[in-house]
């Protein structure tokens, strides 16, 4: 009978090995160990005290010796073949490798329909695995490689800083807002003013933009944050109702009056599910904690005012949770949400706990949302290109115009600069510069995702290489950049960490993450983490060109501030001398893909899968 028992519970523990080994991303050293251990103890109970010896330990012994291969060489393949061995091991043990009994009861049925299920689980993660390849071979570029930026032709950290302030002039510029529109005509301007040609791309969509946000209770006005972009409008009276206390997409309650909702903030989001680091710079650098947590939050903890709007609540009052005052003003979240037709708006704690007294006291309050509504609301996306000795291949270079504050997004700043130094002496390959819209807008403009993909699928004869198409070997999406940290600390105050923010940087295969180290190399101040595309996540811009299996590096530091709509659009939160310094790497960047073989190159990878490395 005990043995019985231990074998079932052998079969379990080998089909978790299994599966560990799949999932977590950046513990195979460890689960590795535990494994051999395992096997070790197998072998060691069989031969010793059970005295048998069995064809299954064959697959035991070859699972052990993989492991033990892995670990010296970290070959994938090696992995991948012990986590295969673990599966058929437990099979054999779990299904096959018992006495079969003559009496079929429904428990032992039951056990054996839900152990299969289980095994086929694995084994199709397995498969999912495989097809990912989660760990890679690093690349090493030769070590006399190098690559110079003479920064006497580049511009200086001073005239990136008037640049950026002339952007800053032409205030918010959320996706077709007058604002925006000026920044696309000036940017137009400035690489005219170069010489080159722009080619242009009009676009029309139906545009919603604050203008006025109050809530009323007892004849007091109630802070409010920010206004929940494209949620609805009010006329300058307002809705006027009772304050209901419920929860999320539970708006029954609600209907004819006002719903309060809390949204508590991902505070120890487990980033592993979003990211995969490839390496880092320096070595000690990791994902940091709390990364994008409102964006996420305000993502994955959905509103879902489309079902308010249907139970005939008349607005909604969304109350902040677990995040400080300071960090949630002004804030322009979520940014990736269809219109809802209903009038929302966001508090900050301290002020929501007035609200939610006030909800279950059932009192009156007044929701005050006035927007601007355009249909048909003009905007462009426009790109320019420098001709390369290679007339068949080209780099694209890309980011996003619209956006709302200092740092989102000037990369269309910081390529007027990579344009002015590069078109000093004629590269290798054709260099396309794209300045895309619809970042803000993405329900209308992400295509398959992210608004570049919107302008790949229109001008696919800059990339996909066929019928006499150029050739894209290569991408650098450029965001974000001169970002400080500024971070909640551990009593709640939001403020500066006196550090840079985390530059994470997609690498679309281990030859460009290569790149990207040397061009970061003798950089001062670096704060690198390298990413992969990661479950079908890669934030920013460098998605789609990593979809379209261009080898990509996507710069795109995510600080605490990047979606906050502020007066003085959050330049106390901005370095021009990082800015300057990143363009300097960005372009050694450039020069290195430029000056490496086509088949080094190689394509992006796909996306890893389950449970990422976080440091």
């Amino acid at each position: 009978m005990l043995e019985i028992l231990y074998r079932r519970l052998s079969a379990v523990l080998l089909l978790i090995l299994a599966l560990s080994a799949t999932v977590f991303i950046g513990e195979e050293t460890v689960i590795s160990i535990v494994t051999i251990i395992f096997l070790l103890a197998e072998l060691g109970i069989s031969f010793l005290l059970l005295k048998k010896r069995e064809k299954l330990h064959v697959v035991f012994i070859s699972a052990m010796v993989a492991e033990g291969l892995f670990l010296l060489t970290r070959n994938f393949w090696l992995l991948a073949l012990s986590i295969l061995l673990l599966i058929i091991a437990g099979i054999w043990r779990g299904l096959l490798g018992q006495k079969v009994s003559r009496r079929v009861t429904p428990f032992l049925v039951v056990r054996k329909v839900l152990f299969s299920i289980a095994a086929l689980i694995v084994t199709a993660l397995w498969g999912i695995g495989v097809y990912a390849k989660p760990i890679t071979t690093p690349v090493a570029l030769a070590a006399d490689t190098t690559v110079t930026i003479d920064e006497r032709n580049l511009d200086s950290a001073a005239v990136m800083l008037k640049d950026i302030e002339v952007m800053n002039s032409f205030g918010s510029r959320t996706t077709g807002s007058e604002g925006h529109n000026q920044f696309i005509a000036w940017l137009e301007q400035q690489v005219s003013d170069m010489g080159l040609q722009v080619y242009r791309d009009r676009y029309t969509f139906d545009r919603w933009e604050e203008k006025n946000s109050t809530l009323m209770i007892d004849q007091q006005e109630i802070h409010v944050s920010s206004a929940f972009p494209y949620s609805g409008e009010t006329d300058e009276k307002g809705v006027t109702g009772e304050l209901v206390y419920t929860k999320r997409g539970e708006y029954g309650q609600a209907s004819g009056k006002i719903a309060v909702i809390e949204i508590e903030n991902f505070r120890n989001f487990p980033s592993g599910i979003v990211m995969n680091m490839r390496d880092s710079s320096p070595m000690d650098n990791q994902i940091a904690p709390n990364e994008g947590d409102l964006v996420l939050t305000t993502a994955l903890k959905e509103a879902k005012l489309e079902q308010a709007k249907e139970m005939g609540v008349k607005a909604v009052v969304l109350v902040w949770k677990g995040v400080s005052d300071d960090k949630v003003e002004e804030q322009y979240v979520p940014f990736t949400t269809d219109y809802a037709g209903i009038p929302a708006i966001w508090v900050n704690e301290t002020e929501g706990k007035k609200v939610i007294s006030a909800a279950q006291e059932h009192k009156e309050g007044t929701v005050i949302l006035e927007a601007e509504i355009q249909k048909d609301a003009p905007t462009e996306s426009f790109y320019v290109k420098i001709d390369g000795k290679n007339k068949d291949e080209a780099i694209i270079v890309n980011t996003h115009t619209d956006g709302i504050n200092v740092v989102e997004e000037n990369g269309a700043v910081g390529m007027l600069s990579m344009i002015r130094y590069l078109q000093q002496e004629q590269p290798e390959r054709t260099m396309i510069f794209a300045f895309v819209t619809g970042h803000f807008r993405l329900p209308e403009f992400k295509g398959s995702s992210q608004a570049t993909s919107t302008w790949m699928e229109g001008h696919r004869e800059l990339w996909d290489g066929k019928n006499g198409h150029l050739k894209a070997v290569a991408g650098i999406t450029v965001e974000h950049l001169g970002s400080m940290e500024w971070k909640d600390d551990d009593t709640g105050h939001y403020g500066p960490t006196g550090q840079i923010s985390t530059e994470y940087t997609y690498a679309g295969n281990e030859m460009m993450a290569a790149i990207w180290l040397k061009a970061i190399e003798k950089t001062d101040s670096t704060r690198t983490v390298l990413l992969r595309g990661h479950n079908k996540f890669e934030f920013g811009e460098s998605q789609p060109l990593f979809e379209a299996g261009i080898p990509v590096i996507g710069f795109i530091p995510m600080p605490d501030y990047l979606l906050v709509e502020s007066d003085n659009r959050e330049m106390d939160k901005f370095d021009a001398k990082l800015m300057h310094t990143q363009i300097v790497s960005l372009l050694k960047a450039v020069k290195l893909v430029d000056g490496t073989e086509t088949t080094k190159l190689g394509k992006s990878d796909v996306y890893s899968f389950f449970y990422g490395r976080t440091k």
